[in-house]
């Protein structure tokens, strides 16, 4: 008996783990759309304060930085409003820090909104994005860098004017994602890509829906990590990303160096399309296509 209800555990296990509209995005385990579960203090002993601490810190009015974030990117005289449905979904207790994976996940009111800006308060680098879509988006997902403790905040405008707030409250074990070499030599093997390398995937998803999961080989460099001369390496990350198919465009991106080295992005669309090219921008003003560009064009 005791055999046959472990094998329905793990049957019951690996749907979870593995299925649903995120599964192929790699972004390790542990992933909570809660405020946190680890505390800002003696980080490895979490105590029955951690969320009212997280709750203390995701407040807005306790932010030193929010009310410049807001009327520098949303503007001064934005709606605003926190809401809980808006989540974002990623790692409570971040152990590295420079590759990040997360989740917002957008929910069905929102799916047709006219703009989305992800953003990190401690960071050195705030913005991390900014998107505009052309099709409707049920989720977006990347691999980010934090420098320390944060809330991170995903600013969602909708078709009325109104910016829809959603926060998560994480913490970084060894601080630095923005400023350390996002590959560490002595622990891992560090062979530097073709830059502007695209790759990229499409899902069919439930109902018709789809998935684009892409990959860009490009440093992003933040222009905070010293080499091994003692030499501030100057910073150079990929500027644009615009995404279309036949039928049109998707999505146009705005990035930032907040964006680990090799960006991984993943969009879920409503509808699915067909033949999906993705054209990129960096910062030198270099352009990389993820489809042979017709020079007549």
């Amino acid at each position: 008996m005791f055999k046959v209800f472990l094998f329905i555990m793990l049957i019951l296990y690996s749907k979870f783990a593995y299925s649903g509209p995120f599964s192929d995005f790699k972004a390790g385990a542990g992933l909570s759309e809660e405020l946190s579960s680890s505390p800002t203090e003696r980080r490895n002993k979490p105590n029955s304060e951690s969320i009212v601490q997280s709750r203390d810190a995701l407040d807005s009015q306790n932010s030193e930085m929010w009310n410049d974030l807001q009327n520098e990117l949303l503007g001064k005289n934005a709606k605003v409003f926190f809401v809980a449905d808006v989540k974002i979904i990623m790692q409570d207790y971040i152990e590295e820090a420079h590759k990040v994976p997360l989740i917002v996940a957008i929910p069905k009111r929102l799916h047709n909104f006219n703009k989305l800006i992800l953003l990190i308060e401690n960071n050195p680098i705030q913005q991390v994005i900014s998107l505009k879509p052309y099709r409707s988006i049920e989720a977006i997902g990347m691999n980010v860098r934090l420098e320390d403790d944060s809330p991170i905040r995903v600013a969602i405008l909708d078709k009325d004017g109104n910016w829809n707030i959603g926060s998560k409250m994480v913490f970084v074990a060894s601080a630095g994602g923005c400023s350390t070499p996002a590959c560490d030599p002595a622990i891992e093997v560090c062979e530097p890509g073709i830059v502007g390398k695209i790759a990229v995937k499409e899902y069919e998803r439930e109902a018709g829906a789809q998935r684009i999961k892409l990959k860009i080989t490009h440093p992003m460099e933040t222009g905070f990590v010293v080499d091994t001369d003692g030499e501030i390496i100057p910073e150079y990350f990929i500027k644009n990303i615009h995404v279309d198919d036949i039928d049109g465009p998707i999505a146009d991106i705005t990035t930032f160096a907040a964006l680990s080295s090799d960006p991984v992005l993943l969009l879920d669309l409503s509808e699915k399309g067909q033949s999906v090219r993705v054209h990129v921008m960096d910062s030198h003003g270099l352009e990389f296509f993820s489809y042979k560009k017709d020079i007549s064009m």
